[in-house]
């Protein structure tokens, strides 16, 4: 079978794209994208075949226009009107590239959640802009959510990352869909002790509500009188996006002493993070999926996350962490695992062993080649 990929960035180095790197490994595919920083995305794709589409509209666009609206439209005007060959199926991710079924077929879209900012987000978003922003967002939004009623229908298969995408999918869009969960790299994670930090490892972006997670550890510290005890973030920045500098510098001001920000690191580095930590924290906006508790999983730390999105669908209340429902929770839970170091153990062992029951690559690719092999003809 062979297999293209469209994704529209390569730049970070998230849950997205290492769905789309164990997949180009697996079938030896090529890669379609309209940009592609090789300094910022996973190493291994140096060694994968990318070929970087250049946008027409780009270039012509106004400067004034912020730069997250100029990539949008000019990946929406790539993947639209690209036209592929010499492919048996076609595997979409990242919104806008479903639209590459305008002009091609046979297509799977493995999706990791329809566009937030023009849905569940939208109110979010929208009230942090000014008038001037709020037009041009509005303006965008209409002429995405055009292109995407047009396109998707036409797609052979869609793959859900989530019980939660799948209902998104469902309400936004009238998408049937079939729920498939990414798998996690288990065995490249360790657990070498239980020091006294809370870890929270993400992208540094608002919807990742890091401000919830900084204070249940104030509240924490405070009713527990713990002032060895620290928190640690960790994840990457893009630097381009002003709303995203401006969002780090609020919550390291509001972390302040209690604990430090480290941004942009190696895969080791953040895997020592991991090893080393006591529990980790994961407090986004109802998550489309969420790789984070599974790694937390993997290293064999409790997870206590907000009950709501991705998190409810692999987070076993009690058992591997906690769900919770507010910050006082999440601090009342932090307190709860700090009194009782050998509950976090066991919670730790649970964890990695429903990861390696349920959560392993080879499951994960076996489903996803079973149903491209159908789409393209090949079983």
């Amino acid at each position: 079978m062979k297999l293209a990929l469209v994704h529209p960035f390569l730049y970070v180095r998230g849950g997205a794209e290492r769905v789309v790197l164990k997949i180009a490994q697996k079938f030896d595919a090529k890669i379609y994208c309209m940009l592609y920083d090789k300094e910022k995305a996973f190493p291994e794709f140096k060694d994968l075949d990318i070929e970087v589409i250049p946008s027409k509209l780009f270039g012509l666009m106004p400067g004034i226009l912020p730069i997250r609206v100029r990539h949008a439209i000019a990946a929406g005007e790539v993947f639209y009107w690209k036209k592929l060959h010499d492919y048996d199926v076609i595997n979409a991710h990242g919104t806008p590239s479903e639209w590459i079924r305008n002009k091609n077929g046979r297509v799977v879209w493995y999706c990791h959640g329809p566009n937030r900012e023009a849905f569940d987000l939208y109110n979010f978003r929208m009230g942090k802009r000014k008038l001037h922003g709020k037009a041009v967002y509005w303006s965008c939004i209409q002429a995405y959510k055009y292109f995407e009623s047009r396109t998707i229908p036409k797609i052979e298969y869609v793959f859900a990352n989530s019980k939660n995408t799948q209902n998104r999918l469902t309400r936004y869009l009238n998408l049937k869909s079939e729920i498939l969960h990414p798998g996690v790299d288990y065995k490249d994670f360790k657990c070498t002790g239980y020091e006294k930090y809370f870890f929270y490892p993400s992208r540094i972006t608002p919807e990742k509500r890091f401000e919830y997670a900084i204070d249940a550890f104030k509240k924490f510290k405070k009713k527990s009188g713990r002032k060895d005890w620290k928190m640690v973030i960790a994840g990457a920045l893009m630097q381009e996006r002003p709303e995203h500098v401006s969002y780090c510098e609020w919550i390291r001001e509001r972390l302040g002493d209690d604990g430090e920000i480290r941004m942009n690191l190696q895969f080791q580095e953040l895997m020592e993070l991991y090893a080393n930590a006591y529990s980790v924290l994961y407090s986004p906006i109802d998550e489309d999926f969420g790789i984070v508790p599974l790694e937390a999983m993997s290293s064999r730390k409790p997870c206590i996350a907000v009950n709501e999105g991705g998190p409810k669908e692999v987070v076993l209340d009690g058992k591997t962490g906690f769900l919770v429902n507010s910050i006082d929770e999440m601090a009342d839970r932090m307190h709860y695992l700090a009194d009782r170091p050998e509950e976090v153990e066991t919670m730790g062992k649970a964890g990695r062993a429903l990861v390696e029951r349920h959560f392993s690559w080879d499951k994960f690719l076996n489903r996803f080649s079973d149903v491209c092999k159908k789409v393209g003809g090949k079983s």
